[in-house]
């Protein structure tokens, strides 16, 4: 990186197109912080544009001069990657625009990322969150009763509060400032949004070299696939979960227990995340897992002092053995429910997928089985994995935390597609880092980012029938599980010897 270089074309060119990317993100939270001041701004969305446009061209000659000067002549050197790159961004503009809007003003779900699909126009995961601390702020005895989110906010369906305790926190600061649900909504797309890119350019510069400059050109790209922009859009708290646990690994290995504990600390109560723990433990990184206790402990003990003990209680004496027995997903054997079985990524889910199909001893039984063994088979890679982390490099380490979160997450009895794809596509752009540019690998990484972006709708477009759908989702799932498997039984090839790299040189991490 050369930042006292006069910026060449290529790299005003990204440094504008990145800028109005990610400005989208602060003026959302601006307009939302406005009206939880009760500054009612007429044509929000209008005001929304405006100041992402000035926010991207204050940004961009401050972002120009710091890009690599090694993006210098990129157009020249590979002049249909380059259009092709143009083209993507452009479209993630223009998508994360509409999506922007949508937060903003509920009333413009035509610019939404699925606005032809009812369901998605009115699901919003955030408002269980909501409502549970809503209900907890009122004394209210079980946060987890499906009976108090059976109403509507605005044109919004309430979701079940499916979380612990202790995620209480993030919505119930909002309630404290006084804020309703729709702001509320739209800051929490603003900080999701802004928690992942700051991850994926953190780890783009840990990672170093040129597959790190590879992956920070990959955001858009990244950012355009549906899993990412519909689960920011429907709130839920998968994407900061991975974001949060991938920086606190990074920061774990640079030496920086202490913040790496207090991001991966509040993270573990998405549950998946937990496995992480188990790799600290197995690479015997015990200070780093000293630390993650204890911001967890922490963040209890706040939740506890700040919402009582009710919710701690509702969750041990009802949620609890709801989430042990399955109960809380008995849902996915009723009648009438076979689209939503055929978008589950879970991998006790293939049971019901496989019910669907006519096998005979798909049971509830057979499900919960699965899920132990795949328990039992996610533990063993943690520990391989962290066997060979020293043996790994960085690229190969992100991947492999990558992956082991992605495959610890299909171990819930549901995970929609939207919410399953996300870390298979956030590992494919590693790997699309550290591939060689071959026409082959091209093509494969074409492929993969297809299928790994095919979140299927429940309605508003023709679709197959349900065996189509069932092959279609489940085919996803399956590159999905293979890209995360792959990465993790591969033998490592750790760091390349240092030496000076050409422009057109590429990365020592190959496809294959």
């Amino acid at each position: 990186m050369n930042p006292a270089a006069a910026p060449s074309l290529e790299r005003w060119t990204i440094a504008a197109l990145l800028s109005l990317l990610l400005a989208m993100l602060p003026a959302v939270a601006a307009v939302a912080l406005l009206s939880m001041a009760h500054l009612q701004l007429p044509h929000a969305p209008l005001w929304t544009l405006g100041l992402s446009l000035v926010l991207g061209l204050l940004a961009c000659p401050w972002l120009a001069r710091r890009l690599p000067s090694d993006w210098d002549g990129a157009a020249r050197a590979h002049p249909g990657l380059s259009a092709l790159w143009l083209l993507l961004a452009l479209a993630a503009i223009a998508r994360t625009a509409g999506v922007a809007l949508f937060m903003v003003d509920a009333q413009q779900a035509q610019a939404s990322a699925y606005w032809f699909d009812e369901f998605y126009v009115r699901h919003n995961c955030f408002s269980g969150m909501w409502k549970a601390a809503s209900l907890a702020a009122q004394g209210v005895e079980n946060v987890y009763d499906p009976e108090h989110y059976t109403g509507m906010e605005g044109r919004f369906k309430l979701d079940d509060f499916l979380y612990l305790p202790q995620f209480l926190i993030l919505p119930r600061a909002g309630l404290a400032l006084g804020a309703d649900f729709l702001p509320l909504r739209a800051l929490w797309f603003a900080l999701e949004g802004a928690l992942l890119a700051f991850g994926v350019f953190a780890l783009a510069r840990w990672i170093g070299g040129a597959a790190g400059r590879r992956l920070a050109l990959l955001l858009p790209v990244l950012w355009l696939s549906t899993p990412v922009l519909l689960t920011l859009q429907l709130g839920n708290f998968q994407i900061a979960a991975i974001a949060m646990s991938l920086l606190a690994m990074m920061l774990f290995w640079r030496q920086r227990p202490v913040l790496g504990g207090a991001l991966l600390g509040f993270a573990v109560f998405k549950l998946f995340p937990g496995l992480l723990g188990l790799y600290l433990l197995a690479a015997r990184r015990w200070r780093e897992a000293a630390w993650t206790i204890a911001f967890a402990a922490l963040y209890s003990l706040i939740a506890l002092a700040w919402l009582g003990w009710a919710p701690y209680q509702a969750f041990f004496d009802f949620q609890a053995p709801r989430i042990l027995s399955n109960e809380s997903w008995a849902f996915l054997w009723l009648d009438g429910l076979e689209p939503v079985v055929a978008i589950n990524d879970s991998v006790p889910g293939l049971v019901l997928k496989l019910d669907l199909l006519g096998v005979p001893g798909m049971t509830p039984a057979a499900e919960k089985a699965v899920s132990w063994v795949w328990t039992l088979a996610v533990f063993a890679l943690a520990i391989l994995s962290a066997r060979r982390a020293p043996r790994m490099s960085r690229l190969e380490l992100v991947g492999a935390w990558l992956a082991l979160l992605a495959l610890a997450a299909y171990r819930s009895p549901f995970v929609p597609d939207h919410n399953g794809l996300f870390a298979p596509i956030w590992l494919w752009a590693l790997i699309a880092a550290g591939a060689r540019l071959s026409p082959r690998n091209l093509l494969l990484l074409a492929m993969g980012w297809l299928a790994l972006t095919a979140v299927l709708p429940f309605g508003g477009l023709p679709m197959p029938e349900l065996i189509g759908r069932l092959t279609l989702s489940t085919l996803s799932q399956f590159v999905a599980l293979g890209l995360c498997l792959w990465v993790l039984l591969r033998q490592p090839r750790g760091e390349a010897p240092p030496r000076p790299l050409p422009t057109s040189a590429t990365p020592t991490l190959a496809m294959g």
